[in-house]
């Protein structure tokens, strides 16, 4: 009862038409490749970043560890009532501007300098069910952060997330950074505004073809636009995963796309090699049209 209350008034504090600094992504090897469509299926060890409700729909126990392009790190584990989680982020991000002095004579080159925002993440999950078919979920998060050439920070902050399943058919929404830390640089504070996403996704499961078999169709949308280095960002994204046989393989792949009538989209791929001894390995790639150069995640993890 007492997490229904705090996953209550937090989204009664939480204002859907904030906007950002940071940005869904780079967190999970299975979500990135699926184009980052998986708020609504959230059943691994990083539902603790993409919907903290999602644990409940997981394995018994779920240790996942992944390395992204940038030096992105997660770990995390996750039983259906609690997870811990440790991830490193980056995020390039515009600098506030400052107004020039009416005295000045040169109102400088017009440039808006672009830092890299990292933050550190220490985080504990809890769930509960509300009635069958709602469960409500909340990561409580240690926050360390710094934008390059400024000093750094350390705060909280909560995520809160929410899963509804009928039959198949699962529905999703997360709410992060919603304490909204804020970053000092030279210029003024970099805020992590609050963000929202919604997902929705077919989601059959059968013993014979793994924990996350036979396959999963899922789509998501940003609710919030979010601050990025060259304008503001929100993005729509479809994907999905199969697993043939007796679920030894899995193979995925998504596109994602900004919704704000640019050009910008991108397209992932990626496959899982299940181990003996409940373990696995899992990569995968992402081609952007904005970047010449491919994103890659690579982990493992052991489920059962």
């Amino acid at each position: 009862m007492r997490i229904i209350v705090v996953f209550a008034v937090l989204l009664l504090f939480a204002n859907p038409a904030s906007t950002g600094a940071q940005t869904f992504g780079d967190i999970g090897t299975r979500a990135e490749g699926m184009g980052t469509a998986f708020v609504a299926v959230a059943d691994d060890a990083s539902a603790v970043y993409w919907n903290p409700a999602g644990i409940a729909s997981g394995s018994i126990f779920d240790l996942q560890v992944s390395v992204a392009k940038g030096s992105t790190v997660f770990v995390g584990a996750a039983l259906p009532v609690f997870g811990l989680s440790y991830y490193r982020a980056h995020q390039a991000t515009r600098l506030p501007t400052v107004s020039p002095s009416p005295d000045r004579e040169n109102g400088g080159s017009g440039q808006v300098p672009i830092r890299t925002l990292t933050t550190t993440n220490v985080g504990f999950t809890v769930v509960q069910t509300v009635v069958p078919g709602l469960v409500v979920g909340t990561t409580t998060r240690i926050v360390s952060g710094e934008v390059e050439l400024a000093e750094g920070r350390t705060t909280f902050d909560f995520d809160a997330g929410a899963m509804v399943s009928a039959w198949d058919i699962r529905f999703g929404l997360v709410v992060r950074n919603l304490r909204e830390p804020e970053f000092a640089t030279e210029s003024g504070p970099v805020t992590m505004k609050r963000q929202f996403r919604i997902g929705a996704a077919l989601t059959p499961r059968s013993a014979t073809s793994g924990v996350h078999g036979p396959f999963s169709l899922a789509a998501d949308a940003d609710l919030t636009t979010t601050p990025g280095p060259f304008g503001l960002r929100r993005v729509a994204a479809v994907g999905g995963e199969y697993w043939p046989g007796r679920g030894l393989v899995g193979v995925r792949g998504g596109v994602r796309w900004s919704t704000l009538g640019d050009s910008s989209r991108a397209l992932s791929g990626g496959l899982t090699v299940r181990l003996p001894k409940s373990m696995y390995v899992e990569g995968q790639l992402t081609k952007s049209n904005e970047s010449d150069e491919k994103a890659w995640n690579f982990g493992g993890g052991l489920a059962f």
